[in-house]
This record gives structure tokens, C-alpha cells and sequence, in this order.
């Protein structure tokens, strides 16, 4: 059966996931959760709204959502909404090592497009490191089908 390049993407960040987490760094999958990181901004914009005389930054160190985006300031979380917005496609993971937080890229080529080469210029000016996970996979997956009978 031939894959197709959204089955090989998928395969790639299971692989990198699994990386990620057998070297005990949290990560986030920006093709599922991205979502979830805006929301989590729109939220604590509300709370704030809300209960103004408790800084915003209290607000981003507290809310159950710090482990999705991974910020421990204001200013670090708008900034990496407002970059998300703007180019968070270009990126399948936001990961952080413990030492530092990075955008990484899953791929099987080292070639990079025009987006993923600006959005890595944008994240480095923001103080992010940038990984290039490649793996391979294969075009063709060889299967068996067999049927089990019951017995009547």
C-alpha cells in the first residue's frame, strides 16, 4: 500500500512525540494544540479583564493551561501568540528541554520552504532554538490481510 505524505507526517510526529518523551522534555503538537495555546491567551485576557489588580504575569505562572504554552511571563506568552498567528503552521512542535524552549519541524528532507526558513529567523529573534527532526519512512507499506473464520 502506498503512503500518502499526510500518513508519512502523521508517522513522523509519532516518532518525534515518542522521542520527546523518552528524553522526559514536555512537548506540545502545534498541529493539534495550537488551539488550545490561543484560547489559553484569550482566557487569561478575560481573567484579567476581570480581576485587574493581579498582574497578568500571576495569571500566566497559575492557570492550568502554563503546560500547553509554556511561558512563565505576560510578555513571553503574547509574544508567542502573536508569533503563532502569524507563522505557527511552518512548526509541528513546541518543546522545551528544560533548558530552553524550541520550535522543531518534522521532516523527512533538510530542505526547508521559504515560510519555514522566515518563521525560523522570526523564532530565533525571539530567543527560541529551532530543531529539524528527519526521519524516514517508507513510500510503500507491505501488509497481509487474513480473514479468520469461526468455527459453525
Amino acid at each position: 500500500m502506498r503512503l500518502e505524505n499526510d500518513d508519512k507526517q502523521a508517522i513522523f510526529e509519532i516518532v518525534a512525540a515518542r522521542y520527546f518523551t523518552t528524553q522526559n522534555w514536555k512537548w506540545v503538537n502545534l498541529r493539534k494544540d495550537i488551539n488550545k495555546i490561543l484560547k489559553a491567551y484569550d482566557e487569561l485576557n478575560e481573567q484579567y479583564a476581570s480581576y485587574s489588580y493581579v498582574s497578568r504575569d500571576w495569571y500566566v505562572e497559575n492557570m492550568g493551561s502554563k503546560n500547553i504554552h509554556m511561558c512563565n511571563s505576560w510578555e513571553e506568552l503574547k509574544n508567542l501568540v502573536t508569533f503563532l498567528n502569524t507563522y505557527g503552521t511552518a512548526f509541528n512542535f513546541l518543546v522545551n528541554t528544560g533548558n530552553r524552549k524550541s520550535f522543531c519541524i518534522v521532516s523527512d528532507s533538510r530542505e526547508l520552504t521559504e515560510a519555514q526558513a522566515s518563521a525560523i529567523k522570526e523564532v530565533q529573534r525571539l530567543g527560541y532554538n529551532t530543531f529539524i527532526f528527519l526521519a524516514t519512512v517508507p513510500d510503500e507499506i507491505e501488509f497481509q490481510l487474513l480473514q479468520v473464520r469461526g468455527v459453525n
